[in-house]
């Protein structure tokens, strides 16, 4: 009996298994060290930066986190700025709760204290575990064979090199706050090698270890729910024959999440809120109508794409309005819309035949969607953190397109592949490690935004309190007189673009009274200060200041004054009758029997409806 034999040109089944190999112990530590010592070169210059920005309210000034392991269960239980403020603060739409990075605060001060040494340290280390993790995912989901002669030829690799270096990042590695972005993207792509370890070898060890890995990063940031469409997207392209174990990983990311939104519904008391805040230093949209809002989205979404293939200029404040307000008769906002969706078709025509191309555009369009504003408020137009985890995809899409034009150059393909790589990587470690000095402190960070953020409210606030601050270690009094009228001129350009801005117009008044202390010249400081009582009467310093100087100025001047701003705009213009009576009790105070002050009160009194108040100053 004859026996059958398969045909010579048979294709034999490769599981997947079998065509991916571990890599080596030593090239593993290798590459670990390689990302490590280049994360050390880039960012070490910034180890012995100061606190700044929001490392006040998560670390620095954050009570729970002083209170070292025994405030991580409080850490838990409260809303991200509770540690800080005493209080929940429903200041941006949704509140925040990241705990775990603020735990690994309380856990540095429980064992050195308040060291920012130490929290520098440890992002630059976190920073580099991210990097080699995400290019383990990457070397599994491709199937990649990595040798050390050849590594640049390793789209794993060279996407992750990219990556390490992108000058992006600097916002999220220099800025201790940043650990948030850091963890979520660390544990959600350690998340995706797991689910991928376990399509790969059905070990159930592996399976067990997948929610507890993504819990954690959503405990990091809200941003790790985007993994949910990355991951199971990953695993349809290169799994796709595996389609029980993509439903099985699918299932298990999702009861994660909703795990995740019960504990944060449970310690917030809501999911979005009712309403975004009124606020424009937390909500930028405020009295944009839908037409502008969506406008100015998607200039931001074009901005975002630009940043992440070149990063330059950069800066850490968004704020109203160095990002202009836009609508649909902008050529900028239709540019952004058909470069979106060239990618988003491009991205469904290379499913098929350039799946590493199409999952790029993938991961960079949904690690952005949290982001976008299209689905909640974030506080601001947009932030250079917040392309932390997409602009992974665009690194990945550069890697690819290396690869495919030194692939096009026949036998000079090395020499370019060389080149190009070395032009990218050289220009953005550069530009990295010269916008690091930016985080040195809090003038050296106010300095580099007002560069380039010079219509933002907060940008030129942010600049005047800096040299404010400064001015009151200023040695000399020429010294000091140059910094406050350094500062002056922002304060006042903070209030023009943002014409209600408390802090703008505080500094503005603030700065003003120093510079009468100086040179005594009242008719300045009255002319700032009109400018910031008609428009922010309720800022507690007017009153404390103008008490202080009444008994010692010249009295008509300042009758004068109280005449020009309660009675003739407050009263007369604004029907502002509240502050007009604050400020013209103050003027009475000076002289009870000055005819037009009592009229001025019995009009303000009887503005607000208080007849028996007005028939006192008849």
């Amino acid at each position: 009996m004859s026996q059958k034999h398969p045909k010579a040109n048979t294709p034999v089944p490769v599981t997947f298994t079998s065509a991916y190999k571990p890599l080596t112990t030593k090239l593993s530590l290798g590459i670990l060290s390689l990302f490590l010592l280049i994360s050390i070169a880039l960012y070490i210059q910034g180890v012995g930066y100061k606190y700044v920005l929001d490392d006040t309210i998560v670390i620095a000034e954050n009570n729970f986190v002083k209170k070292g392991l025994f405030g991580i269960g409080d850490i838990l239980a409260t809303d991200s700025f509770q540690g800080y403020f005493g209080e929940q603060k429903n200041l941006v739409q949704g509140a925040r709760y990241r705990p775990l990075s603020i735990i690994t605060f309380a856990i540095e001060h429980q064992f050195v204290g308040l060291s920012p040494v130490t929290s520098h340290l440890l992002n630059i280390i976190f920073y580099a575990l991210t990097v080699f993790v995400s290019f383990l995912v990457l070397r599994r989901l491709f199937q990649e064979k990595v040798k050390s002669k050849k590594l640049f030829f390793n789209a794993a690799f060279l996407t992750s090199i990219i990556y390490l270096v992108h000058p992006i990042h600097v916002e999220a590695v220099a800025n201790v706050k940043g650990r948030d972005e850091i963890l979520s993207m660390l544990l959600s792509m350690y998340t995706f090698l797991l689910a991928l370890k376990y399509i790969d070898t059905t070990k159930t060890n592996t399976l067990i270890s997948i929610p507890i890995i993504f819990f954690l990063g959503l405990l990091a940031k809200e941003n790790t729910i985007t993994f949910l469409a990355i991951i199971p997207a990953g695993i349809w392209l290169f799994r796709s024959q595996n389609r029980k174990g993509l439903a099985l990983i699918s299932g298990i990311l999702l009861a994660s999440v909703i795990g995740y939104l019960i504990l944060r519904y449970q310690v917030i008391g809501y999911f979005l809120g009712d309403e975004p805040s009124t606020d424009l230093m937390n909500n930028s949209f405020v009295g944009m109508n839908t037409v502008q809002r969506y406008g100015t989205i998607l200039l931001t979404l074009l901005l975002y794409l630009k940043l992440c293939i070149f990063p330059h200029p950069l800066t850490h404040d968004y704020y109203p309005y160095h990002i202009p307000i836009m609508d649909f008769g902008d050529w900028q906002v239709w540019l952004s819309i058909a470069i979106h969706v060239i990618l988003i078709t491009l991205m469904i025509i290379y499913a098929r035949r350039k799946k590493k191309l199409a999952f790029g555009f993938f991961f960079y369009i949904s690690a952005l969607s949290i982001v976008s504003n299209l689905v909640v408020s974030i506080g601001t137009f947009m932030n250079e953190r917040f392309a932390f985890a997409a602009s992974f995809g665009i690194c990945l899409i550069m890697a690819y397109g290396i690869k495919q034009l030194s692939k096009k150059s026949g036998n000079n393909s090395t020499i370019v592949l060389t080149v190009l790589a070395a032009i990218i990587l050289g220009l953005y470690s550069v530009k990295t490690f010269l916008r690091v000095p930016a985080w040195e402190n809090e003038l050296s960070l106010n300095k580099s935004a007002i560069k380039v953020s010079k219509n933002s409210a907060r940008a030129n606030s942010f600049m005047a309190t800096a040299l404010f601050n400064s001015y009151r270690q200023a040695n000399t009094a020429e010294e000091k007189r140059r910094l406050l009228l350094e500062g002056l001129p922002l304060a006042r350009r903070a209030t023009e673009i943002h014409p209600t801005y408390y802090n703008g117009h505080i500094m503005r008044a603030g700065i003003a009274s120093e510079l009468y202390k100086a040179d005594r010249n009242l008719d300045n400081l009255l002319e700032e200060f009109k400018a910031v009582m008609l428009v922010r009467p309720d800022i507690v310093f007017l009153e404390e200041f103008l008490t202080y100087i009444n008994d010692s100025e010249d009295r008509n001047k300042m009758m004068a004054f109280y005449k020009d701003v309660c009675i003739t705009n407050m009263i007369e213009k604004q029907q502002n009758y509240k502050w007009a009576i604050k400020y013209l009790g103050m003027a009475y105070k000076m002289d009870q029997n000055n005819p037009e002050i009592r009229r001025g009160m019995r009009k303000a009194y009887l503005g607000l409806g208080q007849k028996a108040n007005a028939d006192r100053f008849r």
